[in-house]
């Protein structure tokens, strides 16, 4: 037992790894800041009944109108000011990302889900190759590859929801909410998840885990496509190009995201419905509940309220973040010259 133990530990805690894991979420981080603001725009249409036009730029004039261009980036670092949009794209670039962990948000958020991702499931195909297939360069079937990206999904999701969950509500919350009569703001994410814990309890800190856990085959299926794409592409015996990673990185997450859609809208909804406050019960009882009210109140259509928007900011998102994350590796190993499989 113990030398099964010793060989996935091998298999598990690797330089190999470190580097996947650092460089999905440094191309994840560079991703968000530069489409932030679609995704401010896409969370506003999921959440906000009362927002009925369909068209992203138009929902973005009215943001900007009633609370400023700023607003497109609320919740990117925090939510107790808005930080000039183009000091953000240069920090969210390259520059001290350590820092962000101070006053996590969305970009961080995204930058923690992305490191656990990306390390758990290179290290998951690790073990499978090694010490299951007994082969480091069998290629992995869709299968098991979809398989391995779920599993390594569902330990994302536990480990980082509470951020998220955070993130949401900083990102969503109305500078109107800092009227004297309304609720008090969340002030940054340590006193958004202490007063979650505090006045709704400590499960609270997990709304949306359903959803998310069914998501999980969201990325399970960009990955699988992703790494199908490239097999491709690589069996041509050339370079597999930036623009070719763009693209593959694109088509694999409209796939996923076209597939995958009304359960984000449940998540979104879940995650902001805050409840209990005064007395008042959450809005949703759980993931058909909140599907089956938003179908009551808007037709099926409303389980695809702003798609539009969602498409533009996790396809260019995803692409530029494959990108950057394929960029970054590639650099790395041939600075320590070693290859992707640590020799």
């Amino acid at each position: 037992m113990s030398s099964v133990v010793d060989d996935v530990a091998k298999e598990v805690f690797t330089y190999v790894n470190l580097v996947h894991a650092i460089s999905g979420m440094a191309g994840g981080m560079s991703a968000i800041t530069v489409f932030y603001p679609l995704n401010i725009i896409r969370m506003k249409l999921q959440i906000d009944d009362n927002l009925k036009a369909a068209d992203p730029f138009t929902v973005a004039k009215v943001i900007a109108k009633e609370e400023g261009v700023q607003a497109l980036y609320q919740g990117w670092w925090s939510s107790e000011s808005h930080a000039d949009p183009w000091k953000l794209v240069v920090c969210g670039l390259g520059v001290g990302y350590g820092a962000y962990f101070l006053r996590p948000t969305q970009v961080v958020s995204l930058g923690a889900s992305n490191f656990v991702y990306f390390y758990t499931y290179n290290a998951f195909k690790s073990i499978y190759k090694k010490l299951i297939a007994e082969n480091p360069n069998v290629t992995i079937d869709p299968i098991t590859n979809l398989a391995i990206a779920s599993s390594a999904g569902v330990i994302n999701v536990f480990a980082t929801t509470p951020l998220w969950v955070a993130g949401t509500r900083l990102s969503v919350q109305s500078r109107k909410s800092e009227d004297a009569n309304g609720p008090k703001p969340y002030n940054g994410v340590l006193d958004c998840l202490m007063r979650i814990a505090s006045e709704e309890g400590i499960g609270a800190l997990w709304n949306g885990v359903g959803p998310s856990l069914m998501l999980v085959s969201n990325p399970s299926i960009q990955f699988s496509v992703y790494d199908r794409l490239r097999t491709i592409l690589e069996k041509r015996g050339e370079p597999i190009t930036a623009a070719q990673f763009f693209v593959i990185g694109a088509i694999a997450k409209a796939v996923a995201t076209v597939l995958t859609y009304p359960i984000q809208i449940a998540q979104s909804r879940l995650r902001a419905d805050s409840g209990r406050k005064d007395g008042q019960p959450r809005k949703y009882l759980n993931t058909m509940d909140c599907l089956a009210k938003i179908a009551k109140d808007n037709g099926v259509a409303g389980w695809f309220k702003g798609m539009e928007a969602k498409l533009w900011q996790t396809v260019l998102t995803a692409a530029f973040q494959f990108l950057t994350y394929e960029q970054i590796q590639k650099v790395v190993f041939k600075a320590f010259r070693i290859d992707a499989e640590g020799h």
